[in-house]
């Protein structure tokens, strides 16, 4: 038997905005999820990286913050282009290229 187990966190970014974020760890196996000192330190885990989620979000809203809507789409879209190369050159070679 299996478990999983999950955190959600609500963020307030003021003017009545709120950001959620979440984690998940699925397939736990029996013998872990019975172990508290296993269990605490994953969910020690899905804390840190949705607080770490969060503090990339702000980062990322920093960086588009005083661009045009265009400028800041076009650096997004970069973004997201090169993080798609980076997931195929993981898939498929299990490594990722430096440009």
């Amino acid at each position: 038997m299996e478990r999983t187990t999950s955190i959600e966190r609500l963020y307030t970014l003021g003017n009545y905005k709120n950001i959620k974020f979440g984690n998940i760890i699925d397939g736990i196996p029996q013998e872990l999820w019975l172990r508290p000192e296993v269990m605490g330190s994953l969910s020690f885990l899905l804390m840190v990286s949705v607080e770490a989620d969060f503090r990339t979000y702000q980062k990322l809203n920093q960086e588009i913050g005083g661009l045009s809507l265009e400028e800041s789409l076009e650096k997004l879209s970069d973004m997201r282009d090169d993080t798609y190369r980076e997931i195929q050159d993981l898939i498929t070679n299990g490594e990722i290229k430096d440009e």
